[in-house]
């Protein structure tokens, strides 16, 4: 039942947040800020590589496994992470390229060449474990995997990069720390049906990669455009931002960045349960946009939540710290920012993904495709241009415009249902931005819109329309 899964994904994810949070402050406070800015770019490279690396197959497996008999899907699943892990030369390949570019030169690294065999080798790792996630969505077994998530990737990670930043140890061994924790879940994850792992491994390393592969290639590579535009913007700017910002501003940068990638997967956490849901509606040629307005609703409760703790939790951080004084900047406005920026994609991608599925992706991704190049070259021309989250936000609202516009066309009558409560938690943002008090009275006036809200959602989650 999705409801159980919903609350399982929404409660590891939001817990994860906040030991990805305490993670990401414990870094910036113990690393300066040019290793805190190598630690920003590896991880953009590592996210944009990693959505390369997934060669299509997540799409392949969004829009048709949940067609699919299992056996078809786990043989097909296997021949793509054989495949995804034969592309490591290649990534590998891109990296020295780059360092030939003198991409890398303002950072001064030592051992660049580990640098490079740990960014590839988690490139595979977050590419296959990608792949084995959606798969797990079509199947509607995702409670074992957002726990071992939770376990693996936050909690655990938390505990063990606290007893490396004390004692010293260098991003390499925080990077190597990530991986092996990652690959333990990724084994996890993909042994479902519990066999030894010298089983599992032959069976991938017997499948064979060169039968009936890329298929569909027409539809996976444009939604394969689609995916990487919308996840990989962020991190194009900010790689091509550390080209000319000194270390200092991309180590600021840097912060928000990571915040955004870590943070995104959560807000968008009850957004990915309807994948499957979205794909079988559109295959049963289902003319009905009540689960998509209904969960837009949710959604958008769920986002408001998330922008009023981000504003809690600034002020008592600054209320209790010299915030400034520990970390070397003020981070408020880049905090605040990046969380706004994040929960935008939440409140599109259900109509995304039935634009997607409906074959208008081509036209989607021709207007994607112009929303990138508009927002790059105003970031790259623009005196502002220093400010790389509000041209990120300008991008996900012109993405918004653009999958309401495009869900119209079928559904003329579709009206976007946003919770009140949503609307003042952006206001609540907007002043405190500016500076504007009176935060506790502000709060009160949320509490009682979220109350109300509530009542709202839990009708929405009962519904019949959600037992599926």
């Amino acid at each position: 039942m999705i409801i159980k899964r919903a609350i399982i994904r929404y409660t590891t994810y939001f817990s994860g947040v906040s030991t990805t949070a305490m993670s990401i402050f414990l870094i910036n406070y113990f690393l300066d800020s040019n290793e805190f800015a190598v630690w920003g770019v590896t991880n953009s490279l590592i996210y944009i590589l990693s959505q390369l690396g997934q060669l299509t197959y997540v799409q392949y497996v969004e829009k048709y496994f949940p067609n699919l008999d299992d056996n078809e899907k786990r043989k097909t699943l296997y021949k793509f992470i054989k495949t995804t892990i034969a592309f490591f030369p290649v990534w590998f390949f891109v990296l020295v390229l780059l360092y030939f570019l003198n991409y890398f030169s303002k950072f001064n690294i030592t051992n660049i060449v580990y640098l490079f065999l740990m960014i590839t080798i988690s490139v595979v790792i977050e590419a296959s474990i990608e792949i084995v996630s959606k798969y797990l969505l079509t199947k509607k077994d995702t409670i074992e995997l957002d726990k071992s998530e939770f376990i693996y990737s936050k909690f655990l990670r938390l505990f063990i990069f606290i007893l490396l930043l004390i004692n010293g140890f260098s991003i390499y061994h925080l990077l190597f720390t990530n991986i092996v924790l990652r690959a333990f879940l990724f084994l996890r994850i993909i042994n479902f049906e519990k066999l030894p792992l010298t089983s599992l491994f032959r069976e991938i390393l017997t499948t064979q990669i060169w039968d009936n592969n890329f298929t569909k290639i027409r539809y996976t590579f444009i939604a394969f455009g689609i995916k990487t535009i919308l996840m990989a913007f962020l991190n194009i700017l900010f790689l091509f931002y550390s080209n000319f910002a000194t270390s200092e501003a991309i180590a600021v940068a840097s912060l928000g960045v990571l915040i955004i990638n870590n943070l995104r997967p959560a807000v968008s956490s009850l957004t990915s349960l309807l994948s499957p849901m979205i794909s079988q509606n559109v295959e049963k040629s289902v003319k009905d946009s009540k689960l998509i307005s209904n969960f837009l609703f949710v959604n958008s409760f769920s986002a408001s939540f998330f922008l009023v703790i981000s504003v809690v939790f600034v002020y008592t951080y600054n209320y209790f710290f010299d915030i400034k004084a520990l970390v070397g900047y003020d981070p408020d406005r880049v905090i605040l920012l990046a969380i706004l920026a994040c929960i935008i994609s939440s409140l599109y991608y259900p109509k995304l993904w039935h634009v997607k599925f409906s074959n208008l992706e081509t036209k989607l991704f021709k207007f994607l495709v112009s929303i990138f190049l508009i927002t790059l070259i105003l970031f790259g021309t623009l005196p502002i241009n220093s400010d790389l989250f509000i041209f990120y936000i300008i991008f996900e609202v012109l993405v918004y415009l653009v999958s309401f516009m495009l869900y119209r066309r079928e559904f003329p009558m579709f009206k976007n249902k946003l919770s009140p409560s949503f609307y003042i938690s952006l206001l609540i943002i907007f002043l405190y931005l500016n500076n504007f008090g009176y935060l506790f009275f502000q709060l009160f006036i949320y509490i009682a819109f979220l109350l109300k809200d509530l009542k709202d959602v839990r009708s929405i989650l009962d519904s019949e329309s959600l037992d599926q």
